[in-house]
């Protein structure tokens, strides 16, 4: 048994999600976190529903999908589904592209860990957070480079 735990420790430990976490601080995850298997072309998420859990991609790639068009395709190390622990609606279904391997935790396991791991793990969602809406913002940019910013504050 000792043994499992060290191989996912060591398989979880490759992922940049959890590279500022310490061992005990991901042992306590693991031990919160439900792993769950699936196979090419199954839903993960669906659209409109709430459930209250999110997601880290372990292994394996699922593909981000509103109104038929690929949004994005996530590999091994992204979350997804973050939104859900406050009870948010699905905006997208994610489906499964491959065989993956993914850790799910719920809102309730991550109210009862401790307050600083808690704390730690949400500073760390926001910074995924963050990250996307600034790719986005680029990508809206790039899009559009001569347009002035809603934002901008004409000086005249």
């Amino acid at each position: 048994m000792k043994e499992a735990i060290e191989v996912v420790l060591h398989l979880v430990k490759d992922i940049p999600f959890f590279d500022c976490f310490t061992d005990n601080e991901i042992g306590i995850l693991l031990e919160r976190g439900l792993w769950i298997k699936e196979k090419p072309g199954i839903h993960i998420v669906t659209k409109g529903e709430t459930d209250f859990r999110m997601f880290i991609l372990v292994m394996g790639h699922v593909e981000v999908v509103l109104d038929e068009k690929v949004m994005a395709t996530l590999g091994p190390g992204d979350i997804f589904g973050e939104v859900g622990l406050l009870g948010a609606p699905r905006v997208a279904d994610v489906e499964a592209r491959t065989e993956c391997l993914i850790l799910s935790f719920s809102a309730d396991s991550l109210n009862d860990l401790p307050i600083e791991l808690q704390l730690k793990l949400l500073r760390r969602i926001l910074l995924v957070i963050i990250m996307r809406l600034q790719k986005l913002n680029l990508r809206e940019w790039l899009r559009h480079p001569g347009r002035k910013s809603d934002t901008s504050i004409d000086a005249s």
